[in-house]
C-alpha cells in the first residue's frame, strides 16, 4: 500500500493532507536537529529538507517500503549525508539520550489508543530541548454541526481501513491538546484545514527557570577558591 498512498488522499482530502503537513513549516527559525515521526513516503521529510538546508534530520518509521521511498527523495536532493532514516516502531526507538530542536508529528499521534499515548507521548515530547518546538498535525474533530458528523463518518471510514489493512488498534480519534500543559508548553499558531477536520499546530516548549528544577541562582557560580 505504502507506493500509493498518496493516491488514498485524493478523493476526500485532495491536496489538503500535505498542505496541512506543510502549513507551518516556514514558522520554523532555522534549526540544526529535527526528528520527523511516522513521516510515511517522505513527503514532508523532503519539504523540511528544502527549508532547513542546515539541519540534521532522523525520520522514524516502521514501513521499510515506505523508508525506501523516503531514501528516493532524500537521494533526488542530495541530502544523504544529513538524513538518518530509522526502521523502527517508534514506541520501542530509543534515542541514545539525543536531544532535538524539533519534533514533526505529521498524521501520527491518531494511530494510537488513549492509554498509549498516556504511556508514550509524554516520551515524545521529552526529545524537544527547551525553547524547542513540537510540530503536530493531524485529525481533529470539529465541536459541532455538519462539520463533526463529517469528520465522524470519515474518521471511522479510515479507521476501519487501516485496521483491516495494517491492523491499527485505534478506533477513533483522541484529542491530544491536554498534554501540552501551560506551564511547559505554549502554542505558537494553529492552522485548520478541510472544514476543520485538519489541523496543524506549532508548540514551542518553554524553558523552566533554574528555580523550579531545583536550583538557585548560586548553584552556576563557580567555586570560591580557598588558599
Amino acid at each position: 500500500m505504502a507506493r500509493w498512498y498518496w493516491l488514498l488522499e485524493k478523493p476526500v482530502f485532495r491536496n489538503d493532507l500535505q498542505r496541512a503537513r506543510t502549513a507551518l513549516l516556514s514558522e520554523l527559525p532555522e534549526l540544526d536537529r529535527i526528528l520527523i515521526l511516522g513521516d510515511g513516503d517522505g513527503r514532508l521529510l523532503a519539504e523540511v529538507l528544502c527549508l532547513q538546508p542546515h539541519a540534521q534530520v532522523t525520520s522514524v518509521e516502521q514501513s521499510p517500503e515506505m523508508l525506501r521511498l523516503q531514501q528516493q527523495r532524500v537521494t533526488r536532493l542530495g541530502a544523504d549525508y544529513r538524513v538518518r532514516l530509522v526502521c523502527q516502531d517508534a514506541r520501542e526507538w530509543d534515542a541514545g539520550g539525543a536531544a532535538f530542536a524539533c519534533v514533526i508529528a505529521p498524521f501520527f499521534l491518531d494511530c494510537f489508543t488513549e492509554p498509549e499515548l498516556r504511556l508514550q507521548l509524554p516520551r515524545w515530547m521529552n526529545l524537544v530541548e527547551p525553547r524547542g518546538w513540537f510540530y503536530h498535525v493531524d485529525f481533529v474533530m470539529p465541536v459541532s454541526g455538519w462539520r463533526r458528523h463529517r469528520a465522524q463518518f470519515w474518521s471511522g471510514v479510515m479507521h476501519r481501513f487501516f485496521r483491516w489493512q495494517t491492523g491499527l488498534v485505534s478506533r477513533s480519534l483522541v484529542p491530544v491538546e491536554d498534554f501540552f500543559g501551560a506551564t511547559e508548553w505554549t502554542v505558537h499558531r494553529t492552522q485548520s484545514l478541510n472544514q476543520g477536520f485538519l489541523q496543524s499546530r506549532l508548540y514551542r516548549r518553554i524553558e523552566l527557570p533554574l528555580a523550579s528544577l531545583g536550583h538557585s541562582p548560586e548553584d552556576t557560580r563557580p567555586p570560591v577558591g580557598g588558599m
